[in-house]
């Protein structure tokens, strides 16, 4: 079905698409050095704790109270969307035992969404007990979006996508007795997402898919390969340039020897094994101190230890300080200040680098709740069609989902470099990824018999229960899908509710009426498509 959206309509997304970019920017301070949201700006601002809601607020102490507004900011960051209900959810058991409950991840692979999920890595021909295990690339990236999709704990999986940005590996050149490895990695990641730093650190770096995507694998004695002691330090664990050396990137690629890809002949798969005649010999003297030899086992934890206690001119240690600033960049602010990032990074000093902990103590913060912190974070094009999802119950195919997050280059577990996905502004700097979310949302609307079919009721989802008017609609979908409105495009939505317009351009006054099903099919659907082309729609 064409969507014919009329004059107002057209004229009102019209403004909003060109205004988008521009607006966003503005909304997340853009970055720049110079910007009022930029650490030179908020250093030393931070307010003590007294409970202000000052601007720049760098207090990790706890908020006393959390109005309607902080619920909606905290399901915003920490979920893909507001879904419907879920503030209520929270105000009823509380923020502090919400967030409890929502760290407490079930064991990966108990939940009936992920058997649901497991059947799309199936195939016909898989050997009986190995079904499952010979994906192609497209069935993981499915079942990667299926989880993100239909998992009722949306947090787990924004941390599994979190750690995905953080330990970027892109599996499309492994050989298909080896992509196995990828789902096994995307499983760790959601599994230990609020755990330990320290030890996570370790089981990726010892991690089938992180070996041969960073050439761990065909790392020996005979060859030692630099890629992943260099990505280990400058993306991983301390930061680029940040307390080593050329020299110790070429004492640690010697340190991460000592792991092969192995073929097991009896299930048919690659699997990657530490092997002793692979490692070299002789020590090394990474970070200025000495590594002995031993070929009893590989010396990844102790290249792990000794970055762990690497520290700065101060004594603080450096990993600490990395995590923090990626943490806070990713929940809090895009340019959090130096004394929220050297507060922050106590905390996760004072949990023993446990992230939960230390994510709650943020998510219960004042600092959190700052105006500078509610200034909006622009959403990665994955959150966004995931989050638009959820929170309509609006539903495309596998391939669909698949197709559009290829063209916006934001496809899970297929980061586009081990930096991951891009950041801040980037993530909206590019034409085809602006023209395919809007394509995408067309898309989702226009599936109207599939929905029907699988019984979706559009008024029921995505208007108030009891509504009379168009400006009920609009009010409520716009506090559904996270848009602030001015009140200048508030009344062109309602005028556009209220209004019909032929193929001759003439319009007839119409009162929107919700109970109506033939003006939710097309009202409805299309004052949906505007709205998401809203800049504010962009950001959490």
């Amino acid at each position: 079905m064409e969507i014919r959206l009329v004059q107002a309509s057209r004229k009102l997304a019209r403004k909003l698409l060109l205004t988008m970019a521009t607006a966003t920017l503005v909304s997340c301070g853009g970055g720049s050095s110079d910007s009022p949201n930029s650490s030179a700006a908020t250093a030393g601002s931070g307010n003590s704790g007294t409970g202000s809601s000052s601007v720049f607020n760098d207090s990790l102490n706890p908020k006393g109270e959390f109005t309607d507004s902080d619920i909606r900011h905290f399901l915003s960051r920490t979920h893909f969307g507001i879904e419907p209900g879920k503030p209520e959810i929270v105000k009823a058991k509380g923020l502090s035992v919400y967030i409890d409950e929502m760290m407490a991840f079930a064991p990966v692979g108990s939940q009936p969404f992920e058997t649901d999920a497991n059947t799309l890595l199936m195939n016909d021909d898989d050997p009986i007990g190995l079904e499952g295990k010979f994906p192609s690339v497209s069935d993981v990236i499915d079942w990667n979006i299926n989880l993100l999709m239909n998992n009722p704990n949306a947090f787990q999986e924004v941390m599994g996508m979190f750690w995905q940005d953080h330990f970027g590996v892109d599996f499309e050149t492994f050989r298909g007795e080896e992509e196995h490895l990828m789902i096994d990695f995307v499983n760790l990641l959601r599994e230990r997402g609020t755990g330990n730093f320290r030890d996570l650190l370790l089981d990726v770096s010892r991690h089938g898919a992180m070996l041969i995507f960073l050439d761990g694998a065909d790392n020996s004695k005979f060859a030692p390969n630099e890629n992943y002691a260099r990505e280990f330090w400058e993306l991983f664990a301390l930061g680029v340039d940040n307390g080593y050396t050329e020299t110790d990137v070429i004492e640690a690629s010697r340190a991460y020897t000592g792991w092969r890809r192995h073929h097991n002949s009896a299930t048919g798969l690659t699997e990657v094994v530490f092997d002793p005649e692979s490692k070299a010999v002789g020590s090394k003297q990474p970070l200025g101190n000495s590594v002995g030899h031993d070929l009893s086992n590989d010396d990844y934890g102790i290249m792990v230890d000794l970055t762990m206690q690497h520290t700065d001119a101060t004594g603080s240690d450096l990993v600490a300080s990395f995590l923090s600033r990626k943490l806070l960049r990713h929940f809090h602010s895009e340019s959090p200040s130096d004394d929220l990032i050297n507060s922050f990074a106590n905390v996760l000093r004072q949990n023993n680098l446990n992230v939960g902990p230390a994510l709650k103590i943020l998510f219960l913060s004042e600092s959190f709740y700052s105006e500078s912190a509610k200034a909006g974070l622009i959403r990665d094009f994955y959150e966004q069609v995931v989050g638009l999802v959820r929170t309509t119950g609006l539903t495309e195919s596998n391939h669909q989902y698949r197709r559009y997050l290829s063209d916006m280059q934001s496809l899970p577990s297929r980061p586009p470099s081990v930096e991951g996905w891009p950041e801040g502004d980037d993530k909206i700097s590019s034409q085809a990824t602006g023209v395919s979310m809007p394509n995408f949302v067309n898309e989702l609307i226009t599936n109207r018999n599939n929905q029907e079919a699988e019984g979706y009721d559009i008024g029921a989802a995505l208007q108030p229960a009891a509504a009379t008017n168009a400006t009920e609609v609009v009010d409520h979908l716009a506090k559904l899908l996270g848009v602030s409105l001015d009140e200048t495009e508030r009344q062109d939505l309602i005028n556009y509710m209220n209004v019909e317009i032929s193929n001759d351009g003439s319009e007839t006054p119409v009162n929107y009426t919700p109970q109506n099903t033939d003006h939710q099919s097309r009202k409805l659907r299309n004052l949906l498509w505007i709205l998401c082309q809203h800049p504010s729609f962009h950001l959490k």
